[in-house]
């Protein structure tokens, strides 16, 4: 079972500022000035709060698997680089602009709709992770008729309608042998 040793500073809230009272402080508001005094009762408001957060965080990531402890600042960082945050995660779907000669990258999002206003000769899709599952949307503008060439990591795609303002969908999931295999067929709307 992962565990940390993160504890919270002053639990039972003994001699510390109330909440109204750490509001209006004005060390808290306006930094401590030299020279100046430290109140405990404002120390101990401060660090009950940051340990509180701190000491909820910790739990939770422990709950989650990650063992942490303070006995390493290296070692604490790696464990943290493990936690996913908005920067780690691609985004749904991103339209992306016409061009003859195109490239989805799989690290910036996880699926591509792109209106076709000409026939688009190049594609790679790239930066697709294990497990990763990537959508391709191909819209036909109102003339139609377009085509596309899906580079060779894509595996046995279905056909992309040519039918003006049709959109040609599918999914793929990224295996082990490098390539985006179809999850179902294309679906035409």
């Amino acid at each position: 079972m992962a565990t940390t040793n993160m504890r919270q500073w002053n639990p039972d809230q003994n001699n510390q500022e109330t909440d109204a009272q750490y509001a209006a402080d004005s060390q808290r508001a306006g930094g401590a000035t030299n020279p100046s005094f430290f109140t405990s009762i404002l120390a101990n408001k401060l660090f009950y709060q940051m340990s509180t957060y701190l000491t909820a965080m910790f739990a939770a990531f422990a709950n989650k698997g990650f063992t942490t402890s303070d006995s390493s600042l290296s070692a604490l960082t790696a464990q943290c680089s493990h936690f996913l945050t908005t920067a780690d995660i691609s985004a749904g779907m991103v339209t992306v602009g016409y061009a003859p000669t195109m490239s989805f990258n799989c690290v910036v999002a996880n699926g591509f709709q792109v209106t076709m206003t000409g026939n688009i000769t190049s594609l790679s899709v790239i930066g697709a992770s294990f497990g990763q599952v990537v959508t391709l949307a191909f819209t036909q503008d109102g003339v139609g008729g377009r085509t596309v060439v899906l580079p060779a990591n894509v595996v046995t795609p279905g056909t992309v309608d040519g039918a003006a303002g049709k959109t040609s969908m599918q999914r793929f999931q990224q295996l082990g042998d490098g390539k985006l295999h179809p999850i179902g067929p294309m679906t035409i709307s």
